[in-house]
C-alpha cells in the first residue's frame, strides 16, 4: 500500500525523538524522509506558498468543525509539549469535546482533532479533512491515533472522519453543519491494527539509526518534500518528461537510459513518444502543416481568444457556491476583428469579496458578439467554468448554448503533436507551447502560474492588505492573465506563418 505525505508544520526540539501521527504518515511513503524529518530537519526545503496554502485552509476547515462541538474544549499546546498532555489528562474527566487533544505512550504521540465522549466511558475519535471525501492514507492517519490513544488507556468506541460535502450549496450565511459530512471509518481502521502496531515499531528503530538510510527513489517520492534532492541526478530532457511515460520511464531508468535522446531504436514507444524521441535526437522541430492547416482553417472571423484565472476553496465564500466549485474572478479577452486587423482587448478582475461570476458572465455577453471563433487553450476547461457559472446564473444559459459550439481548442494540434519542438521537453502546455513559437515567456513574471494567481487573489479580496499592496497584486494579475490570451493570438500567427 502507498500513502503520501499529507500535514504541515516542522518537527520542534521537544518531539524531536518522538513517533508522532505526521512522522509515522512520513515513514509510511519513505525511510529517508523519516530519519530526516527527525533527525536533520534542517535539511527539508522549506514550505512553498501554495503548500502552505493547503495547509492553511486545513486549519481554517478544522477551526470551523469545531463549532460543531460548542461545549468543546481546546487544550493549549503553548507552553510546551508536557504541558499539552497534562493538560489533556486533567480536562478527561470532565467528559467533553477536546480538540487537540494529545496523549504520549513511549515514544509514540499523537493528538486528535476531536475526542468526542461515548457511552461507557469510551470515546469517539474523529478526524477532519478539509478533502471532499476519505482518502485511502486517511485510514493509517486515524489508525495511529487509535493505536496511540488505546495503549495510553483511552478506550476508543468508533473513529469517524469529517470532511467536506460537495453537494452543500450555500445559501446566505455559511450553514457548518452542511458543509460537513461525517463518515465511519472504524471498521477499515480495524483491519489496520496489527499492521499499524508492527509499523511503529519499524519506525522507531529508523529514527534511531545514526545514520540516514539509504532509499531507492520510486512512484512513492510524488509529493515528498525531499523529491527535488533524492531525483537531483535526473538530466535535462529525462527520460521521466517522455509524453505518459508512465512505467517507460522507470524501465528505462533500470536499464540506465536517463535521456530522451538515448533511448534505444528497439524501444517499444507510441507514436507521439516517437516524435519526441527523434525530435530531441536530431534537434528538429516536427510539423505537420497539412494538419496545422485544418485545424486554423476551422477558425472564424472576429476571433476572441480567452483566458480565465479561477479560485477552488472548501469553504465557500459566495451565495450560490459549492465547495472547491471553481469561480472565476479574472478574465482576459483579446479579440481581432478581421485578418490583419490590430487586437483590441478587454480584461476584467474582481474588485473585492463580492461574488463575481454574474459581472463576468454579463461582460461576456456583452463583448463576445454572435460569431466567430472563441479561442482558449485546453477550452474543456474555460467550457466547464462556464458551464458551472450559468447553471447558478440561468439568465445566461441561451447566451452559452448559442456560444459553446464556437470554443476551439488551442491546445489541440500541440496535444496531437502536429507541432512539437524539442524545448517543450515533452509538454503540451500552453507554458511549453509559447516561448518556442514566440519569443514570450513566463520566467520573468511576478506572477507565473494559476495557483499563485488565485493565492494572490484570495490575499486581495479577503485580506486585510493596504491599498497599495492590492494595486501591486492586481497589476501582477493583469500582466499574467494578459500573457495568456495574448499568447494564444500570437501562437495562431505563428502557425499561419508556418503554414
Amino acid at each position: 500500500m502507498l500513502w503520501k505525505l499529507h500535514g504541515g508544520g516542522r518537527t520542534t526540539v521537544e518531539k524531536k525523538r518522538l513517533l508522532t501521527k505526521s512522522a509515522f504518515l512520513c515513514g509510511l511513503q519513505c525511510d529517508k524522509l523519516l530519519w530526516v524529518d527527525r533527525n536533520q530537519p534542517e535539511q527539508l526545503p522549506p514550505v512553498d506558498e501554495s503548500t502552505q496554502a493547503v495547509f492553511d485552509q486545513g486549519h481554517q476547515v478544522g477551526d470551523l468543525a469545531k463549532e460543531l462541538y460548542p461545549d468543546g474544549i481546546e487544550i493549549d499546546w503553548e507552553n510546551g509539549h508536557e504541558a499539552g498532555i497534562a493538560q489533556t489528562r486533567a480536562v478527561l474527566a470532565e467528559r467533553k469535546p477536546m480538540f487537540e487533544a494529545g496523549f504520549q505512550t513511549g515514544k509514540l504521540h499523537a493528538r486528535a482533532d476531536i475526542l468526542q465522549p461515548a457511552a461507557g466511558g469510551r470515546w469517539d475519535l474523529v478526524e477532519v479533512k478539509s478533502s471532499s471525501k476519505v482518502k485511502e492514507e486517511h485510514i493509517p492517519d486515524v489508525a495511529f491515533q487509535k493505536h496511540v490513544y488505546e495503549s495510553a488507556g483511552i478506550r476508543i468506541r468508533r473513529c469517524y472522519l469529517i470532511h467536506i460535502d460537495t453537494s452543500y450549496t450555500r445559501r446566505g450565511a455559511l450553514d457548518v453543519e452542511g458543509l460537513f459530512q461525517r463518515t465511519e471509518v472504524t471498521g477499515e481502521v480495524g483491519t489496520m491494527e496489527a499492521e499499524v502496531r508492527s509499523e511503529a515499531r519499524r519506525l522507531l528503530s529508523v529514527m534511531a539509526k545514526p545514520r540516514c538510510p539509504e532509499v531507492e527513489v520510486g512512484p512513492h517520492c510524488a509529493g515528498c518534500a525531499l523529491y527535488d534532492q533524492c531525483w537531483s541526478f535526473l538530466p535535462d530532457h529525462s527520460v521521466f518528461s517522455l509524453v505518459r511515460g508512465g512505467a517507460k520511464s522507470y524501465d528505462l531508468m533500470e536499464q540506465g537510459i536517463l535521456k530522451v535522446r538515448d533511448i534505444p531504436e528497439d524501444f517499444e514507444l507510441n507514436a507521439k513518444q516517437e516524435i519526441q524521441v527523434a525530435c530531441d535526437k536530431s534537434g528538429k522541430v516536427h510539423i505537420e502543416r497539412n494538419a496545422l492547416r485544418r485545424f486554423l482553417d476551422q477558425l472564424r472571423y472576429p476571433l476572441y481568444f480567452l483566458d480565465f484565472e479561477t479560485m477552488s476553496v472548501a469553504v465557500p465564500p459566495y451565495h450560490l457556491l459549492s465547495p472547491y466549485e471553481k469561480v472565476p474572478f479574472q478574465y482576459s479577452l483579446h479579440i481581432v476583428d478581421s485578418p490583419g486587423k490590430r487586437a483590441r482587448r478587454h480584461s476584467y478582475i474582481a474588485g473585492g469579496a463580492a461574488d463575481p461570476r454574474p459581472e463576468i458572465l454579463s461582460n461576456l455577453r456583452t463583448l463576445i458578439g454572435k460569431k466567430g471563433s472563441i479561442v482558449a487553450f485546453n477550452a474543456s476547461f474555460e467550457k466547464s467554468v462556464l458551464r458551472s457559472c450559468v447553471n447558478r446564473f440561468p439568465r445566461f444559459a441561451a447566451w452559452f448554448q448559442s456560444m459553446e459550439p464556437r470554443i476551439v481548442d488551442l491546445y489541440t494540434p500541440f496535444r496531437d503533436f502536429h507541432y512539437y519542438h524539442p524545448d517543450q521537453d515533452g509538454s503540451a502546455s500552453l507554458k511549453a507551447v509559447l516561448p518556442v513559437l514566440t519569443a514570450k515567456s513566463y520566467e520573468d513574471l511576478e506572477i507565473a502560474d494559476g495557483q499563485v494567481a488565485a493565492l494572490r487573489f484570495r490575499e486581495m479580496a479577503f485580506g486585510n492588505l493596504p491599498a497599495a499592496k492590492k494595486k501591486e497584486i492586481r497589476n501582477a494579475l493583469e500582466i499574467y492573465c494578459r500573457q495568456d490570451s495574448e499568447g494564444m493570438l500570437e501562437i495562431v500567427k505563428a502557425l499561419e506563418k508556418l503554414c
